[in-house]
C-alpha cells in the first residue's frame, strides 16, 4: 500500500492548509466580537462639538452598539459618548421608522449557534477528503456576504414599513448601505467597519485552504489512476 493511500480520509493534509483553516477560523471567531458595519447620520441640529461623528452606531453580529465617542473637553471630562443608540431611534420615531431593536433579533439570537456550527464544519473540513468535501468550509467563507444580504433587507424593511403616525412624511425609501445617501435633512454614511475585513480576511484563508486542498486530492488521485494503466500495459506486453 502506498503512502498516498495509507493515510486515509482521516490525515488533516498537509501543514498550509491547516494553517491557512486555523488562520480563517481565528479570524472568524475575531469577527464575531467585533464590529462589522458603521451608519452615522449628520445634521445642522446635531452640531459637531457635540456629535464630532455624527450620530453614530455599530452594526455588530449580535447587537447594534452606540458608536459615539466620549467628547474631549478643556472644563469637562466625559466618561463615556452620548447614547447614539437612543438618538437615532428618536430621529427614526419622527419619520415614522421602527426603532432599531425591532430588527435581527432572530439573526442576533442565533449568531453564536451558527458561528460555532461553522467553526465545527471548517475543521472537519481537516480531516474529511469524500464526495463533496469542498462542501464542508463554504458556511464560513460566506458569512461576509451572508451579513450584508441580511443588513440590506433589514434597511428595505425599516425604509419600507413606516408607520402613518410620523411627524413628518417621508415616503418610502432604501436607506444607505454603503456610502452617502440624504434623508430629510440628514445626511446619512454607512461603510464596513473592521469586523468585516476580519470576515473577508477569513474567507480568503478558507478559499485558498479549499484550493489546496484541491490541488493535493488531484495530485494523490494521478498515481492511483496511472497504476490500472501500467498493469493492464504489462500484461499486454
Amino acid at each position: 500500500m502506498s503512502a498516498a493511500s495509507s493515510g486515509g480520509n482521516s490525515s488533516p493534509g498537509s501543514a498550509p492548509i491547516v494553517a491557512l483553516t486555523l488562520a480563517g477560523l481565528a479570524l472568524m471567531a475575531w469577527s464575531f466580537f467585533a464590529p462589522m458595519w458603521w451608519v452615522s447620520l449628520k445634521a445642522p441640529n446635531y452640531p459637531e462639538h457635540t456629535f464630532p461623528d455624527g450620530v453614530r452606531i455599530h452594526m455588530h453580529w449580535t447587537h447594534v452598539a452606540n458608536g459615539c465617542k466620549a467628547r474631549e473637553h478643556d472644563e469637562v471630562e466625559e466618561e463615556e459618548g452620548l447614547d447614539c443608540v437612543h438618538e437615532m431611534n428618536t430621529i427614526n420615531h419622527y419619520i415614522g421608522m421602527e426603532p432599531i431593536e425591532a430588527g435581527a433579533q432572530f439573526e442576533f439570537r442565533i449568531a453564536p449557534y451558527l458561528f460555532a456550527a461553522f467553526g465545527v464544519l471548517a475543521l472537519c473540513f481537516l480531516f474529511y477528503k469524500g464526495p463533496l468535501w469542498w462542501l464542508l468550509p463554504l458556511p464560513a467563507i460566506a458569512l461576509p456576504i451572508g451579513f450584508l444580504v441580511d443588513f440590506s433587507a433589514w434597511l428595505f424593511w425599516f425604509g419600507h414599513h413606516l408607520r402613518e403616525w410620523a411627524a413628518f412624511t417621508v415616503k418610502p425609501f432604501m436607506p444607505t448601505v454603503l456610502g452617502e445617501g440624504k434623508v430629510a435633512q440628514f445626511s446619512t454614511y454607512a461603510y464596513p467597519h473592521y469586523g468585516m475585513a476580519l470576515s473577508i480576511a477569513s474567507s480568503l484563508c478558507l478559499v485558498l485552504a479549499v484550493l489546496m486542498r484541491r490541488k493535493q486530492l488531484q495530485a494523490a488521485a494521478a498515481p492511483a489512476a496511472a497504476a490500472p494503466r501500467s498493469t493492464l500495459e504489462g500484461a499486454r506486453a
